[in-house]
């Protein structure tokens, strides 16, 4: 399973990284949509852990570029707006609250969990 993390804050983008390469899995990361985008032209992730608030272009407006792009690929909504709703446009895209975790992610853990939860059986994991 590949892993691209799309987040604009360096910081949360290494440590993430870091801590889901300890765990096992391939990961790839970018600092903005334009560069996430470009990149899934020529490689593949299964997963993206988006930011929602990137420069430039918006998580949600990335995701749905991102599906036209990968069809396959599913998502985990990584946001520090506690207010955040997932979209009608992005909901049609199967994508629910389930896959919203709210920055910041006290127990890193989490995230294994979160991917277990709504891909291991998909990825095998």
């Amino acid at each position: 399973m590949r892993i691209l993390v799309v987040d604009d804050e360096q910081m949360v983008r290494e440590n993430l990284v870091d801590y889901l390469e300890d765990e096992g899995i391939d990961v790839i990361s970018v600092g903005s949509a334009e560069e996430a985008l470009k990149l899934m032209e020529t490689e593949n992730a299964e997963v993206a852990i988006v930011d929602m608030r990137l420069p430039v272009m918006h998580g949600n407006d990335l995701i749905i570029n991102l599906k036209k792009i990968r069809p396959e690929m599913d998502f985990i909504i990584h946001t520090g707006s506690v207010d955040y709703a997932v979209p009608p446009d992005v909901r049609n895209l199967g994508i629910s609250s389930d896959n919203v975790l709210l920055k910041p992610v006290a127990d890193m853990n989490i995230f294994i969990q979160k991917i277990k939860s709504l891909f291991g059986n998909k990825y095998n994991i």
